[in-house]
C-alpha cells in the first residue's frame, strides 16, 4: 500500500510538472495580461494556471481568508473589477464597497455610495483566492482573483493599469494586499 501511495505522488507530481511548463512555456517572452486567454487556450481552469505561476508571480490561498483579503482591497483608492461569465466580460472601475457578511442570509454583502463595486457574495462557495503580480517590460498585471470549486475565476479585483502607468499610490496599496497574501499560508509549495 505504501508503494502504491508514494507512486501515486510520483505520478501526480510528474503531471503537475508537465502542467506548470505547459503553462510557463505559453506566457514565456509575452507582456502580462489576462490570465483566462492562456487557460482558455490551454484547456484548463484558470487557477491551474496560476498555480503553475512562480510564487513570485502568483500565489494562492485558501478561501477561509476571504474577511481580511477584502478588508485590504477596501484600502485601495481605485480598481478594476472583472466579473468573467462564459464569453462576456463586466468590469466594474472604482473602489470595491465596504463589506460584511449578511445577518439573516450566507452573502457577504458590498455597499458603497457612487460608483465602484457593489453587490452580494458568496465567498462560502469558493475555494481560493490567488494574489497576481506579473510585471513585465511594457506593463504589469496586478490582482486578487476568487476562485470557485472548480478552479474557475468568479472575478478578480485589478489594479488599473490598462494603457497607462497606475499612481505610486495605488501599487503601494496592492502592495500591502500582496505581502498580506504572502503572509497566510499558501494553498501548495512550488
Amino acid at each position: 500500500m505504501k508503494a502504491l501511495a508514494v507512486s501515486l505522488i510520483a505520478a501526480l507530481t510528474a503531471v503537475a510538472i508537465a502542467e506548470a511548463t505547459t503553462v510557463r512555456a505559453a506566457l514565456a517572452g509575452k507582456e502580462p495580461g489576462p490570465l483566462a486567454a492562456v487557460a482558455g487556450a490551454l484547456k484548463m481552469p484558470e487557477a491551474l494556471v496560476m498555480s503553475a505561476l512562480p510564487e513570485n508571480e502568483a500565489y494562492g490561498v485558501g478561501a477561509s481568508h476571504f474577511p481580511v483579503i477584502w478588508k485590504s482591497l477596501e484600502t485601495w483608492d481605485d480598481a478594476l473589477t472583472l466579473v468573467t461569465k462564459g464569453a462576456n466580460i463586466i468590469e466594474i472601475r472604482g473602489q470595491v464597497g465596504l463589506g460584511e457578511p449578511s445577518k439573516r442570509s450566507k452573502f457577504f454583502n458590498v455597499t458603497r455610495k457612487g460608483g465602484g463595486l457593489n453587490g452580494h457574495l458568496r465567498p462560502d462557495l469558493y475555494s481560493s483566492i490567488y494574489g497576481i503580480s506579473r510585471v513585465g517590460k511594457e506593463s504589469a498585471l496586478r490582482g486578487v482573483a476568487f476562485v470557485d470549486q472548480a478552479g474557475e475565476v468568479v472575478f478578480t479585483v485589478y489594479l488599473p493599469s490598462e494603457g497607462e502607468t497606475p499612481p505610486a499610490s495605488l501599487v503601494k496599496q496592492f502592495e500591502g494586499t500582496w505581502a498580506l497574501l504572502r503572509s497566510l499560508p499558501a494553498l501548495c509549495r512550488r
